[in-house]
């Protein structure tokens, strides 16, 4: 470019016009060219900087690639140890222990033995001292498995139904019955007559099926149903909570339910019974409902979620929500004020639009009486409302206290309205509520010459009438007439120096309630002095069977017209004039029910739902029908 740019600045140089004109050619020729110059030094530098990135950028893929390598092996070396551990920890439970018995009936029984033992699943169901057994005892008539033929009936035979049931129901979901073996495991999961171990056995078998049929989400929800079965049995070696510490897998999308329900589920009176009776109200109109268990400090923390609401989940519509969710709700309700005394420090994050409090019980158990009247009696104070103040608050953040009843409400004003710091006491009372049509019988008891009182509590010292003549004036000693009592009579033994000849006692939950109530002609109910019942909710029940319920005047602002009000000296001339007046009998039976469907029940109950934010369908909102009372 040089030599072409000296030639054409001579030939123009040694051309007319001028030399002027050829030094002008020459300096703008210079020029161009060191520009060309100037870019092409600045292209090269360009291109080694770029060259250096692609250096910088190929090691650092290669230090990442080497990253996820390294991460890799380490997913694969946990994986491993968790699957190691929980086989570890599977040969130690009624699984492992019947896995390990095949193993062995393999090796010491005959083939043609464990064939005609086996037989289809359906000869092996399980009851009684069938299912598993059948195999063992085959094996020990034949003589075959010498000194360990004893043995292993010794322990099959020490094995309660429902172990052997689940032995039963693994060996159908092992041989490819899974649909007979998935039924029996939830069947078991909620069994009431099962022990704490077996229904989280139940559920841990449940959870791994899922797991391993591709369905994480029912795998984490019957994992959960494991620990809130049998906190003791269910979790590993370490004693922490699985839910805590499986920080490897995805976090599970926020769901939203209509409703949450915080409680302790582990109760066995009335609380569960009410908690169960909004769950089914819930459930029957469309809604989801959540349900946090949070267990009281007071109580035995081994102790497992009762079966009953056990019973209740589905996993769809009612769902327990683990320590690690996150969910969202219209409305949250919390069950039980002692739960407010010591939050836990584990808890699901829940966005609730609306949260309650819901005062099942009374601060104190009784007003008006001297505390401490027997040694053995529990301190008056069943909740101090100040530190509830602030475990709520600090749980809750802005919420509501709904008394359970009107005989709740009084309390609080009367004698707890200074303590509560500005929380509101809700206007409304949140009542407990019973599904009436399921618990109300088609007619009375048919005649047999007898008359059968009848109550059913817990058997607590507060809920009997602490003077033997009030108790024994409140189930008559006559002829012909009969007391029975589903509960335990402990206390009241207690009080009258022995049980009664005419008294029949059952323990508490050895009836159904509702079982129990349909064979009585009318319901007697009377608590010790100075105890405020906060509701009653076995009354409720009672009424809504259709028996005529006698109660002390001190239930009449929960139970209105629904019940016949008296002192324990008044019992024998009501009931007289009841069962001596068929058409008396029966209107006192309609009342109760109206009022039940009017104030009590499930419609009753998804109409405040509705007032509270809840998205009812309106079909559920409707109007009772009025019950015609001549």
């Amino acid at each position: 470019m040089s030599v072409a740019v000296v030639a054409v600045t001579a030939a123009v140089a040694f051309s007319p016009p001028r030399l002027a004109l050829a030094l002008v050619f020459a300096g703008l020729a210079v020029l161009a060219l060191g520009v060309v110059f100037a870019v092409d030094r600045e292209r090269r530098t360009l291109a080694e900087k770029m060259e250096e990135v692609r250096v910088q950028l190929d090691e650092m893929a290669r230090d990442r690639h080497d990253e996820v390598s390294l991460a890799r092996d380490r997913d694969v070396r946990v994986r491993q140890t968790i699957q190691e551990a929980a086989d570890a920890c599977a040969d130690r439970t009624v699984e492992g222990w019947a896995r390990h018995e095949r193993q062995q009936a393999r090796v010491s029984a005959p083939l043609d033995q464990a064939v005609g033992s086996g037989g289809s699943p359906e000869g092996r169901s399980g009851e009684g001292s069938g299912g598993r057994s059948g195999a063992h005892s085959a094996g020990d008539s034949g003589g075959h498995s010498g000194g360990r033929s004893s043995e292993g009936t010794e322990r099959e035979e020490a094995r309660t139904p429902a172990e052997r049931d689940l032995a039963t129901a693994q060996d159908l979901l092992w041989n490819g019955y899974s649909s007979l073996g998935l039924a029996r495991l939830r069947g078991l999961g909620a069994d009431s007559e099962a022990s704490p171990a077996v229904r989280a056995e139940a559920h841990k078998t449940l959870s791994n099926w899922h797991r391993a049929t591709g369905q994480p989400e029912s795998a984490r929800d019957h994992a959960h149903l494991a620990d809130l079965s049998a906190p003791r049995a269910a979790r590993g070696s370490s004693g922490v909570p699985s839910l805590l510490t499986a920080r490897i897998r995805a976090p599970r999308a926020a769901r939203h339910f209509d409703v949450v329900l915080m409680s302790d589920f582990r109760l066995p009176g009335g609380s569960t019974g009410s908690n169960l009776q909004e769950i089914t109200a819930q459930r029957d109109a469309g809604l989801t409902t959540g349900l946090v268990h949070h267990p009281v400090l007071r109580a035995d923390q081994s102790r497992g979620v009762n079966p009953k609401i056990l019973a209740a989940v589905d996993n769809d519509r009612v769902r327990f929500v683990a320590p690690d969710e996150r969910v969202t709700c219209d409305l949250l309700v919390v069950r039980f004020p002692l739960i407010g005394q010591r939050p836990m420090d584990v808890l699901p994050t829940v966005d609730a639009a609306r949260r309650i409090v819901v005062l099942n019980q009374t601060p104190n158990r009784r007003y008006g009486t001297e505390e401490g009247a027997h040694e053995t009696e529990a301190p008056n104070e069943a909740w101090n409302v100040a530190r509830c103040v602030k475990g709520f608050t600090s749980m809750l953040g802005e919420h509501s206290w709904h008394p359970i009843s009107p005989r709740v409400r009084e309390a609080m004003v009367l004698h707890h309205s200074s303590e509560m710091a500005g929380v509101p006491l809700a206007d409304e009372d949140w009542t407990n509520v019973i599904d009436v049509d399921a618990w109300r019988r088609g007619g009375r008891r048919n005649p047999d010459g007898r008359v059968l009182l009848g109550r059913h509590s817990r058997d607590d010292r507060d809920k009997w009438p602490g003077d033997p003549a009030a108790l024994a004036a409140a189930y008559p000693a006559l002829p012909g007439w009969e007391t029975h009592v589903l509960g335990g009579t402990r206390f009241a033994q207690q009080t009258l120096g022995g049980l009664p000849p005419h008294w029949t006692a059952h323990p508490f939950d050895s009836v159904d309630a509702r079982e129990f109530l349909h064979e009585l002609d009318a319901y007697v109910y009377f608590t010790g002095q100075g105890h405020l019942e906060p509701f009653g909710r076995a009354p409720l029940e009672a009424i809504a069977v259709g028996l005529p319920t006698l109660l002390p005047p001190s239930f009449a602002p929960v139970f209105g017209d629904a019940a016949l009000y008296t002192e324990p000296e008044g019992v024998r001339a009501e009931i007289e004039a009841l069962m001596g007046d068929e058409e008396r009998y029966a209107r006192q039976v309609r009342i109760g029910h109206e009022v039940l469907r009017e104030r009590f029940s499930h419609q009753a109950h998804l109409r405040r739902l509705s007032e509270l934010g809840v998205r009812v369908p309106a079909e559920f909102l409707e109007a009772p029908s009025p019950l015609l009372v001549p």
